[in-house]
This record gives structure tokens, sequence and C-alpha cells, in this order.
């Protein structure tokens, strides 16, 4: 079985086609995290087309399995999991009404689940929930309601 590029980028053996290596992505300001919306996909991989960015990578059963079985790219999945934590700690733009950040989150919920485990998948969501507390409310219900699905 051949590795995937996603596979590949995800245990830092290959790059994104814009914007270079795992550890590179990690290392941008949150500005960058903000205004671009195609490299998300790279770092939280699911098995299911992305519905907003094209050619985005898609993975099937062999690459969900050589994730999971690979060191490296759980490794680099976690970090890009405690990088985007950062990121929603500093922001303020998703706690309110309806933001992209809030369809990221799911992505990475599901992303989480599949490639990880449930406990950590569930983990990120009472983490965002923390982080939101009494403003959770605030959420477009929309939103809510794919993050208890994801």
């Amino acid at each position: 079985m051949s590795k995937s590029s996603i596979v590949n980028f995800l245990e830092g053996k290959g790059s994104h086609p814009r914007y270079g290596i795992v550890d590179q992505i990690l290392m941008r300001d949150d500005s960058f995290w903000e205004r671009n919306h195609d490299f998300i996909q790279w770092l939280f991989p699911l098995d299911e087309a992305s519905r907003s960015v094209r050619n985005a990578p898609v993975l099937t059963h062999e690459c969900v399995a050589s994730i999971r079985l690979s060191d490296e790219a759980k490794k680099s999945f976690l970090k890009a999991t405690k990088r985007y934590k950062e990121f929603l700690a500093r922001s303020q733009k998703w706690r309110t009404g309806y933001d992209h950040n809030q369809l990221r989150i799911s992505r990475v919920i599901k992303s989480l689940r599949l490639l990880i485990s449930d406990e950590a998948a569930n983990s990120f969501k009472y983490w965002v929930a923390g982080e939101l507390g009494d403003n959770i409310d605030k959420i477009h219900p929309d939103a809510r309601k794919h993050w208890r699905l994801a």
C-alpha cells in the first residue's frame, strides 16, 4: 500500500501544496489561522469531502488505518489540536453568532473521533463548552447541533 499525500503530510514527510510542512503551518500566527481556509482540512482530515474547499484530501479506509498506526502522524495531529485550542482560547470572534471556526470545531471533533478516539473527541468538545461557559447559548443552534452530533 503506498502512502497518500495526507498521510505523508501528517508524518512530516510531505507538504501542503501552498503552506509547507505541518510544523510550518503550526508556527503561523493567529491571523493566518483566522483568514486562511484551505489548510484546516489537511491538519484535520475526514473521510468525507469538504463542502468549502475543493481538492481537500479525503481519507480512505487505508489512510485512516495508516494514520492510526503511525506515531508520527498521531503526534502531528495532536500538536495541531493543541495549536487550534491555543488559537481558539485567544480568539473572541467564534464565541457568538455563527462563525467559520464553529464549522472547524465540528471538523476537529469528527477528525479526532475518526483518527484518535471517542475519548479524545469528547474531551475536545467538552473543552470548547468550557471555553464558552455561560456564553454557549450565544452560539448559533445549528453549530451546537453539529458539535453534539460530531
